[in-house]
C-alpha cells in the first residue's frame, strides 16, 4: 500500500520537506522483461529525520536510496528535492547536487584503494571547489572520526570499521544536507556497527543532518526515529517512533532552479585539474611497464619525426647556401631538349649554343656585365701510376669569380692561358687526393687528362658535398679553350700548341689564332650588373638569343635563361615537399602510438569503471570524467613525446657527424612535434574519455 504525502510529519507542526516523493515508479528492462523495482512510492522526509528505510532483498529499498540520491532517473512520479523537481535538472546540476548537498555511504566503503585515508576524503573537494582550508578540514573531519592517526594509511591498512568511518568522512567533507547510508554496518561485526550506527545518530542530533538509512536489520533500523518499510515496491509501513526529539534544522543554501545555474566555476575547475593531474601520474605510475610501452610509440614517432625534419631542413638550408654562393645576380643559359625519331631528349641534349652567341650577348646587352662559358665531360686523370675518373670541366677566366671559388693553393687560369689554349688544370681537393700521395705538392706536377698531359697550377677550395650528394670537389678544370681543341673536340686550333717542351702540330686547314672559335657551348654563366639588373639581363639575353637562333614568334625556344632566385624557388619548394613527405612518413609511427594510447585507455576505463561511479556518486560531472581521462591520455603523450624529442635532437648530431647529411633543427620544429604528439593523445584519447563520460553513475557503481 501507499503513504499520504506528510506521512510521519508530527502533527500541529508545519512540515520543512527536504525530500518530497509522489507516486514514484522505476522499471528497469532486462533483455525483454520488465523488472518493477518501484510501483509508486510517495513519502516525504522533513530536514532533521533521522529514517531507516527497510525491507527484503528485492523490495526497491536501495532503488530508491539511489533515485533520492539522484544516482538513478524515476520511471514515473515526481521528486522534489527541497521544492526543486529533480526531473527538470540537467546532469551537470545533478553533479553538483551530488558534490554539495548529499553525502554517501556505501555498504562496499567505496574508497579509492590507491589512495590514502586523507586524499579519499579530500576528494569531493576537488569536484566542489570548496578547497579553501581543505586540508585542516580533512584532518578534522578524520579526527571527528577517531581517525586522526591514519590520515596517510590506504585502505588495504585499515580494519573495516575504519574504511566505514573513512567513507563517513568523505561524505560528510562538503558539509552536506542529506547524507544516504546504505547499509553501512552490512560488513561489520556488531560492535564496530554499533559504534557507525552511534556516530550516525549524534550527527543528527547535534548537526541537525537528515540522514536516510537503508538497513535489512532492526536492530540498526531501531537507531532511527522514524522506520519505512518497503515491499515489493510498495511503502508498506511509515512508522515515526514516540520518543523522537524535536527536529535540529541544518543550515543549508538553496538549490539550484534551472541547468543555467550548474555552470563550472574557474575555482573548481582549477582545484579539478590539480586532481586530475595527480591522478594522471598516480594512474601512470601503479602500470609503468604498460605505460612505457604506451608511450613508445609516441617515443619512436616524434624522434623519427624530429631526424627526418632536421635532415630535411639541413638538405634545404645547403641548397639555399649553394645558390646563395653563387650570387643573386646570375643567370644560368641551357642549351634545348634535342628530338629525334620521335623522341624528345631532355634540356641541355641539344647543341644550341655557340661560343658567339656568348660575344653577341655580351655586346648587345647593356645588363650583362660577365659571361662564362662552361663545357664538362667526364674523363680519367693519370698522374703515374694513379688515375682517376672525374669531371672535366672547361671554363673562362671568369668562371671562378662568378661561383665565387677560390683557391687554397696555385693561380687561377688567366687570359693568356685562355687566349693561347695552353694546356694548364687546376683540380679539386677530391681529384688531389686521390693522384697525389700525402705531403705531396700537386702545383706544378703534369697530369695526364684523357690522354692530354697538363700542369697542375692550383687547387680549388674545399666545397664539400651539395644536397644531394655530389661531391663538388671531384673536378678538374681546364681552360674553355684548351677544352675545345684538345680535350673535348668540338673545335679544332688553328697552330701548333707548346706543353712541356713537347710540340703539338696544328691540323690540316688551320684557322687564324685570332680568330673567335665558333664551337658550341653546354652552359652560359652570365652575371648581371646588379641585382636589380637580374630580370633586365634575362629578358635582354632571351630577345638576343631568340633573334640570332632565328625562334618565331610560334615556335619554342631552343635555349632555356633560369634566373637563380626562380630555381632557388624551385629547389626550396622541392625541398618543402620531399621534407614534408619524410614527415608524413615519420607521423605514421606517430598514429601508430596513437592508436596504442586509445586501446590502452580503453582497457583502463573498463578496469576503473567503479572507480568512475565513485566518483561521479561524490560529485564528479561528465566533463570532470571526460578531461580527466584526457588529461592522462595526454600526459602519456607528453612524456613519451619529450623523451621523443630529446632522442631525435641528439640523434640528429650524431647523423651529421658521422654521415656527414647537413642537419638543422629549428626551435619551432621542436615546438611543433611536442605539440603535435600531445594533439596525438588528445585526439585518439578522447573515444575512451568520452565512453568513461556517459557511464551511468548506478551502473558503474555495479560494475563487477
Amino acid at each position: 500500500m501507499s503513504a499520504n504525502l506528510n506521512a510521519g510529519v508530527a502533527p500541529g507542526r508545519q512540515p520543512d520537506l527536504v525530500i518530497d516523493v509522489r507516486n514514484l515508479t522505476r522499471t528497469y528492462q532486462l533483455g525483454s522483461q520488465e523488472v518493477h523495482a518501484l510501483r509508486g512510492v510517495s513519502l516525504a522526509i522533513e530536514r532533521g529525520e533521522f529514517v531507516a528505510i527497510m525491507g527484503a532483498s528485492g523490495s526497491g529499498k536501495s532503488t530508491l536510496m539511489n533515485l533520492i540520491g539522484c544516482l538513478d532517473q524515476t520511471s514515473g512520479g515526481t521528486y522534489l528535492l527541497e521544492g526543486v523537481d529533480i526531473a527538470a535538472l540537467d546532469e551537470q546540476a545533478l553533479a553538483k547536487i551530488r558534490s554539495r548537498r548529499i553525502g554517501f555511504v556505501f555498504q562496499s566503503f567505496n574508497l579509492l584503494p590507491r589512495t590514502t585515508a586523507a586524499e579519499n576524503v579530500a576528494l569531493p573537494l576537488f569536484y566542489s571547489g570548496l578547497l579553501a582550508d581543505g586540508a585542516h578540514r580533512v584532518r578534522e573531519t578524520l579526527a571527528l572520526l577517531g581517525l586522526g592517526e591514519r590520515l596517510d594509511n590506504r585502505p588495504n591498512q585499515l580494519s573495516g570499521g575504519q574504511q566505514q568511518r573513512v567513507a563517513l568522512a568523505r561524505a560528510l567533507i562538503n558539509q552536506p544536507a542529506i547524507l544516504l547510508a546504505d547499509e553501512p554496518t552490512g560488513n561489520l561485526d556488531s560492535t564496530t556497527a554499533n559504534e557507525i550506527m552511534n556516530t550516525l545518530r549524534d550527527l543528527n542530533r547535534e548537526q541537525g543532518l537528515t540522514v536516510i538509512l537503508v538497513t535489512h536489520e532492526q536492530e540498526m533500523a531501531d537507531f532511527a526515529d522514524r522506520i519505512i518499510t518497503l515491499r515489493d515496491g510498495l511503502v508498506l509501513s511509515d512508522i515515526r517512533k514516540n520518543d523522537a526529539p524535536t527536529l535540529v534544522k541544518g543550515t543549508t543554501q538553496p538549490l539550484p532552479t534551472e541547468a543555467a545555474s550548474s555552470g563550472l566555476s574557474l575555482a573548481e575547475l582549477f582545484s579539478f585539474l590539480s586532481m586530475a593531474f595527480i591522478a594522471a601520474f598516480s594512474a601512470i605510475g601503479r602500470n609503468k611497464l604498460r605505460s612505457a610501452l604506451t608511450m613508445l610509440g609516441i617515443f619512436i614517432g616524434v624522434c623519427a619525426l624530429i631526424i627526418m625534419l632536421a635532415v630535411g631542413e639541413g638538405a634545404r638550408a645547403a641548397v639555399q647556401e649553394q645558390l646563395k654562393s653563387l650570387g643573386t645576380d646570375l643567370l644560368i643559359v641551357l642549351p634545348g631538349s634535342s628530338r629525334g625519331g620521335g623522341v624528345r631528349g631532355g634540356s641541355g641534349s641539344a647543341s644550341s649554343l655557340k661560343v658567339a652567341d656568348g660575344a653577341a650577348i655580351l655586346e648587345e646587352d647593356p645588363a650583362v656585365a660577365v659571361i662564362s662559358y662552361v663545357n664538362r665531360q667526364s674523363a680519367q686523370v693519370e698522374n703515374g701510376d694513379e688515375n682517376w675518373s672525374t669531371s672535366v670541366q672547361g671554363v673562362t677566366p671568369s668562371y671562378l669569380a662568378i661561383r665565387n671559388w677560390g683557391l687554397s693553393a696555385g693561380r687561377l687560369i688567366s687570359e693568356t692561358d685562355e687566349r693561347e689554349g695552353r694546356t694548364v688544370c687546376i683540380l679539386g681537393q677530391t681529384v688531389v687526393d686521390n693522384l697525389f700521395g700525402e705531403g705531396q705538392n700537386p702545383i706544378g706536377a703534369t697530369v695526364i687528362v684523357k690522354n692530354v698531359p697538363m700542369e697542375v697550377i692550383g687547387v680549388l677550395a674545399v666545397k664539400g658535398h651539395s644536397a644531394s650528394g655530389q661531391d663538388q670537389d671531384d673536378v678538374a678544370l681546364i681552360p674553355f679553350r684548351t677544352s675545345q681543341v684538345r680535350v673535348l673536340g668540338v673545335a679544332q686550333p688553328s697552330v701548333a700548341m707548346t706543353q712541356g717542351g713537347t710540340v703539338y702540330p696544328a691540323p690540316p686547314n688551320p684557322f687564324n689564332i685570332q680568330a673567335k672559335l665558333q664551337g658550341f657551348v653546354q652552359t652560359m654563366y652570365i652575371q648581371a650588373r646588379g641585382a636589380d639588373q637580374v630580370k633586365a639581363a634575362l629578358e635582354q639575353v632571351t630577345q638576343t638569343l631568340e633573334r640570332r637562333h632565328r625562334i618565331k614568334p610560334d615556335q619554342s625556344d631552343d635555349f632555356s635563361v633560369r634566373d637563380l632566385t626562380e630555381i632557388a624557388e624551385v629547389a626550396d619548394e622541392n625541398s618543402r615537399v620531399m621534407e614534408l613527405l619524410l614527415a608524413a612518413i615519420a607521423s605514421i609511427s606517430l598514429l601508430v602510438g596513437g592508436i596504442g594510447i586509445m586501446n590502452i585507455l580503453l582497457v583502463s576505463v573498463t578496469e576503473r569503471t567503479r572507480e568512475i561511479g565513485i566518483r561521479m556518486a561524490i560529485g564528479a560531472r561528465r566533463f570532470h570524467v571526460l578531461l580527466q581521462f584526457l588529461i592522462e591520455a595526454t600526459l602519456l603523450s607528453l612524456i613519451g613525446g619529450g623523451a621523443g624529442v630529446l632522442a631525435g635532437i641528439v640523434a640528429s648530431k650524431v647523423i651529421a657527424h658521422v654521415a656527414g647529411w647537413p642537419t638543422l633543427l629549428h626551435t619551432s620544429i621542436i615546438i611543433g612535434a611536442f605539440c603535435f604528439s600531445a594533439g596525438i593523445g588528445m585526439f585518439f584519447g578522447f573515444y575512451p574519455a568520452r565512453k568513461a563520460s556517459l557511464l551511468n553513475p548506478i551502473d558503474a557503481l555495479r560494475y563487477e
